[in-house]
């Protein structure tokens, strides 16, 4: 990274030019656009694209060949740490959240979180070859409808869409199983809904169970397809991906 030598007027970064980030492979090799930043507690960045079907290892880039590739990207310098930025494509406007910690809420952060926005997200992180995976509590109390999880996808990511989501129920999105919803992810991919099947309630939204105890729990999948456009139930998923991002009902959707 010293090898390299950025000649910025104004640098926007209160970070070094050669600081470290780290990014996706598509952002440092494909040079895809960044849709979300995340600037860590340890104060580490990550630009991310947003659109991979698998988490991958991170590539290392300097900050200045970051931002050298997209100017655009000064507008989330002052970005905190412990916070995220996401937006769908380049020149959008940046949705900014303060990063949930990996260890979830208590009780009354879970309580809090759903009187002030509506919903709460819960992240569990990736284990051995498990996925990690992400669901909000209280859509069902604070709109009538069900909560949603996504699998196999970044936390930072996952919040992002689940939040999208929940903005597009307010706005009137009526979710059924094969319904398409698009906006959730950058590069104009839909993602498609399914059901989660009562086993996988129990497994998967283990603070669902304790938040709505007996009054029946429900729950959608937001599945997402590769960067190929493919989801996990057709024939040229790989098995990876289906791995990675297992299907939560009984039998697969039939999107619209």
């Amino acid at each position: 990274m010293a090898d390299h030598h950025h000649a910025f007027s104004h640098w926007p970064f209160a970070d070094s030019v050669d600081t470290v980030t780290f990014c996706t492979d598509k952002v440092a090799h494909l040079k895809f656009p960044v849709l979300q930043v995340a600037h860590d507690h340890n104060g580490d960045w990550q630009f991310l694209d947003a659109t991979t079907d698998m988490p991958g290892e991170c590539v290392l880039l300097c900050m200045g060949c970051v931002y050298e590739r997209d100017a655009s990207l000064a507008e989330i310098s002052d970005l905190p740490r412990g916070w995220s930025a996401y937006r769908t494509h380049i020149g959008a406007a940046w949705e900014r959240w303060e990063k949930p910690c990996e260890t979830d809420g208590d009780e009354e952060k879970v309580h809090a979180g759903i009187a002030a926005y509506g919903l709460h997200i819960i992240n569990v992180m990736a284990e051995d070859d498990e996925p990690p995976f992400s669901y909000s509590l209280g859509i069902e109390k604070s709109l009538g409808m069900p909560d949603l999880i996504v699998v196999g996808l970044k936390h930072e990511v996952a919040q992002s869409v689940i939040n999208e989501c929940y903005r597009q129920m307010q706005s009137g999105l009526r979710l059924e199983p094969g319904t398409r919803v698009s906006g959730l992810l950058g590069g104009g991919f839909e993602c498609v809904i399914g059901e989660v099947s009562a086993a996988n309630y129990q497994q998967y939204m283990g603070w669902g169970v304790w938040l709505y105890q007996d009054t029946g729990a429900r729950a959608c999948q937001i599945i997402f397809p590769s960067t190929a456009g493919v989801f996990p139930w057709e024939a040229h998923a790989s098995a990876g991906f289906r791995q990675w991002q297992p299907l939560l009902a009984e039998e697969p959707p039939s999107p619209d």
